[in-house]
Order: C-alpha cells, then sequence, then structure tokens
C-alpha cells in the first residue's frame, strides 16, 4: 500500500480531490472541534473496509490542510486519490463504500474519462495492481490530462502543469525503486524518464569515486592501494545498478566501465611497482584482477589482461612468504654477482655470503622443497660460471701487440710465474667446488654439470700436482690398503711359525 494513498491529504480531511475548498475548510474545523473535545469522527472517504484505519489528531489535520495549499501540491496529492465528477463516479463510489471494490471498477470501464481512469488507477494501486494502473495512466496522461487538472484545479488555475505524469512516476519509484517500477512499464518514455532519473546520479556517483581514487596519487603506495580498495567495494553496487539500466553493450555504460576498471587497475600497478611487502604481489592481483572483470572496451580489456598476466607469472615465481626476507637478501646478492667479472674470488663471496640463508630456508622449507633446491642450484650454477670462465682465461695463451706484433703473454713471463698464477686459481676454483658440494642442489644439475665440470677440474690439479680433498682421499686409500696386506702378510708368517714351532 502507497502510503501517498494510505495518508494522503484529501483522505485526512474526508474529500475528493475536487471537493470545493469551503467542505475542505468545513471538515478542517469540524475535526478540529471533536478532537479537541477529544471525540472521533469518520468519513465516508475513510474507506476502513478497503483501507487501514486512519489515526487523526489536530497535528496531522493541520499539516494534511497546509499541503493542500499550493495549486501544484493539490494536483500532486490528486493524482493519488478519488475524484467525483459524473453520475457513474457517484454510484461507483457507493460500491466503494462497502468495500465492493470489482463492482465500483466494473462501473468505471464502462467509460473512459479523466474520473473513471483516475479513480481506477487508485483502485488499482489499492490492490498493488500496478500493470493496470499504468496502463490506465497512460490513457488518462495522454488523452485526458487536461480534463483531469480542470477537475481538480479549476480552468483558471495558475499551477505549473508540464508533463504531470512524470511527477506519478516519480512517487512510484520513490515508493517500489527503480528497477521495481521499471519491469512494469511499458510506455518507451517513461522507460527512458526512470532511467535517465537514476542514471545521471548513478554515473556521477562513479566519477566522484573515481576523481577521490586518482587524488591519492603521489600520496605513497598504502595510499594508491587503500584507494583501489575503497573504489572497487564502494562502486560495485552502482555499477552493477548502471549495467542492470543500461546492459553491458550499452556505450555509456562502457565508458563509465573501463575508466572505473582502468583506475583500479592503475592502483594496483602503483602499489606493486612501490611496495616492498611480501603479499604486494597478491594485493595487487585482487584489483587488478577485479579491473579485468569490469572493464567492457577491447583497449581496456587488452591493458588489463597484460597486467594480470605479468603478475599471474610473477606470482607463480615468487617464494613461499616464510622464507621472504631470506629469498630478497638472495636476489641481491645475485643481483650484485652479476654486475662483476667473471672471477672465481666473485664465486667464493657468492657461495660464503648466500649459505647460511639458503641454510635458513631449508631449515624451514625441508631438503627436498622445489623452490629451496632451484633457488641453491641456481647460486651454485652462477658460481661455477665464474670458475669456468676464469680457468679456461688462464689456459689460453693470450697475445698482446708489441712494435705492430702479437706476442704471446707467455713469452712475456717466466714459466714459473705464469704456472703459479694457474695453481693459485685452480687451488681457488677447487676451494669453491668444496664449498658447492655442501650446497643441495637439483639432481639433473648435479650430475650433468657440476660432476663432468668438477672431473675436469680434477684432472688439471692433479696433472699440476695440485693436491685436492679426493686426492688426499684416494692417496689415504692406498696406504690404506698397503697397510692391511702387510698386516695380512705378517699375520701369516706368525700363524705359520706357530704351527712349525708345536
Amino acid at each position: 500500500m502507497l502510503d501517498i494513498i494510505q495518508n494522503n491529504p484529501y483522505r485526512l480531511l474526508g474529500i475528493y480531490s475536487n471537493s470545493p475548498t469551503k467542505e475542505r475548510v468545513a471538515n478542517h474545523n469540524r475535526l478540529k472541534a471533536f478532537l479537541k473535545v477529544g471525540r472521533d469522527m469518520s468519513f465516508a472517504l475513510d474507506l476502513p473496509v478497503l483501507l487501514p484505519a486512519i489515526i487523526r489528531s489536530t497535528e496531522i489535520i493541520t499539516e494534511a490542510d497546509a499541503k493542500l495549499t499550493l495549486p501544484n501540491e493539490q494536483l500532486r496529492y490528486a493524482q493519488f486519490w478519488f475524484l467525483k465528477s459524473t453520475p457513474l463516479d457517484d454510484i461507483a463510489m457507493n460500491h466503494l463504500a462497502i468495500g465492493n471494490m470489482d463492482g465500483a471498477i466494473s462501473i468505471w470501464e464502462k467509460k473512459d474519462n479523466a474520473s473513471s481512469l483516475q479513480n481506477r488507477i487508485v483502485c488499482a494501486l489499492i490492490q498493488d495492481n500496478y500493470t493496470v494502473a499504468l496502463a490506465c495512466a497512460e490513457k488518462l496522461y495522454s488523452s485526458h490530462i487536461t480534463n483531469f487538472i480542470n477537475i481538480v484545479l479549476g480552468e483558471c488555475h495558475t499551477a505549473n502543469t508540464e508533463k504531470p505524469e512524470y511527477c506519478f512516476l516519480d512517487e512510484l519509484c520513490s515508493a517500489l525503486g527503480a528497477k521495481e517500477l521499471l519491469s512494469y512499464l511499458q510506455n518507451s518514455d517513461w522507460k527512458q524518464y526512470i532511467k535517465d532519473k537514476i542514471i545521471k546520479p548513478l554515473i556521477g556517483t562513479l566519477q566522484s569515486a573515481i576523481d577521490i581514487a586518482k587524488a591519492s596519487k603521489g600520496e605513497g603506495v598504502s595510499a594508491r592501494y587503500n584507494a583501489g580498495i575503497k573504489l572497487a567495494n564502494e562502486t560495485r553496487v552502482a555499477l552493477m545498478q548502471l549495467k542492470s539500466l543500461l546492459s553491458g553493450t550499452d556505450l555509456q555504460y562502457q565508458m563509465v566501465a573501463d575508466k572505473l576498471g582502468l583506475e583500479i587497475l592503475q592502483c594496483g600497478i602503483d602499489y606493486y611497482n612501490g611496495s616492498e611487502a611480501a603479499d604486494a604481489a597478491h594485493k595487487a592481483m585482487k584489483l587488478q584482477s577485479y579491473a579485468l572483470s569490469i572493464v567492457v572496451g577491447k583497449m581496456a580489456k587488452d591493458r588489463c589482461k597484460e597486467n594480470v598476466d605479468i603478475l599471474k607469472n610473477i606470482i607463480e615465481n615468487l617464494p613461499p612468504i616464510e622464507v621472504f626476507v631470506e629469498d630478497k637478501t638472495i636476489q641481491e646478492e645475485l643481483r650484485k654477482f652479476c654486475k662483476l667479472p667473471d672471477k672465481i674470488s666473485h664465486a667464493l663471496t657468492l657461495l660464503n655470503n648466500t649459505k647460511p640463508h639458503l641454510q635458513s630456508i631449508k631449515a624451514k622449507l625441508g631438503t627436498s622443497n622445489s623452490y629451496y633446491l632451484k633457488l641453491s642450484t641456481q647460486v651454485v650454477g652462477n658460481a661455477l660460471h665464474n670458475i669456468i670462465e676464469e680457468v679456461n682465461a688462464l689456459q689460453k695463451d693470450e697475445t698482446v701487440e708489441i712494435g705492430g706484433k702479437q706476442i704471446p703473454i707467455s713469452m712475456l713471463l717466466d714459466r714459473e710465474t705464469k704456472i703459479s698464477q694457474i695453481k693459485s686459481a685452480l687451488r681457488s676454483a677447487w676451494n669453491a667446488i668444496e664449498i658447492m658440494d655442501t650446497f643441495d642442489m637439483e639432481s639433473d644439475f648435479k650430475r650433468k654439470i657440476l660432476a663432468p665440470n668438477k672431473n675436469t677440474l680434477l684432472n688439471i690439479c692433479n696433472s699440476l700436482n695440485i693436491y685436492t680433498s679426493t686426492f688426499y682421499f684416494l692417496e689415504k686409500c692406498t696406504c690404506t690398503r698397503l697397510l692391511l696386506w702387510l698386516i695380512f702378510v705378517i699375520t701369516g708368517c706368525l700363524t705359520y711359525l706357530s704351527f712349525q714351532i708345536q
């Protein structure tokens, strides 16, 4: 039941919308007199069988009379109340007075005129039959509106009566909600009016929210992230409402959705680019994936998808959150290492500086964790590269130009100096290899890359009589076997002698 019908000022004063002013004044005075002595008073137009009971007081009656002072207000409330201007209206209202609404409607349906259509509108609204109410309203406002206004206000009225149907629609929109009202409307002009009535504020709300988010640029990464989250959350409902009114293919909707999505995307980009938080990529992805889900235009979709794909790849390669600090330190060591010359000394520094952090990761994730093995292998692989490069460089007989001729460096250095340089580098290389052996690695790398290079280095070291742990181990094994053989021989001889003595 619409409140504008239940508490219509005309109903509270017990009159029709076209009743003379003197009747309205008389009823007002009578009501005040009765209320002053605490007595109730009722009228035929209270329609107690069809409508909820009226609660009247001096204040309510005075306010009702004040609402009917201006012509425009009189017309507004008349659009939602009964009028009586023909004999048929009188007969039909007698049916209403006893609660026979169907009888009254059947009488008014005999002829379409201003009063019959208006009274059928009110009956349909009382029954919550908005389809019938709007169908009657279309007939009234398209063919009988001038007569309706003259019946209510008189032919000499001074009211602004331009587009009174919009006033009627505004009341229904306020009571039902725009979306609900649109579902009943058939008239295309009325539909567009309601859409425009809601669309403009919705677009204004969305644009205002976008502008607020843009203003956070330059205020820091946290401000940008918070602005993006706020923008997404506070515009979600408004955007859904706009889409339901315009459809996703409407150009006006596309422009607004793209602007909104691209600003949310930019908030995510700015946050990720400036943040050092362990979960920065995941938080940025929340914004960027939502932006991708709401944009419509191809250019906007392509841009959002490109950034989402980049972030997905980053997230796939992120370390587990619990070892974020260790990973960051190791990555920084690798970054510095890659800028240095290919020297064994830098390989040793890399191995020694990263080892404690890798051990910490191992303790947290376990020896068999794939991320840990991959990162440890990456460190060893970089260090091994320097060893190979420097050892290979030392074995080359490089030349320098002297007097227009290329002279081998070995000719400029004495043999002992050259050999000393090579041996020193090989000792450092083997030292690095021994440290690498303490690192966990992926099995393929260890078997196919590290092991062959280690054997090659071992052979070179052996050829130059550079002692390695492997050499010592083999040497010790040989001595041990000789000692055991001697013990066996001596033991056998003693046993033989003991037999002979007996």
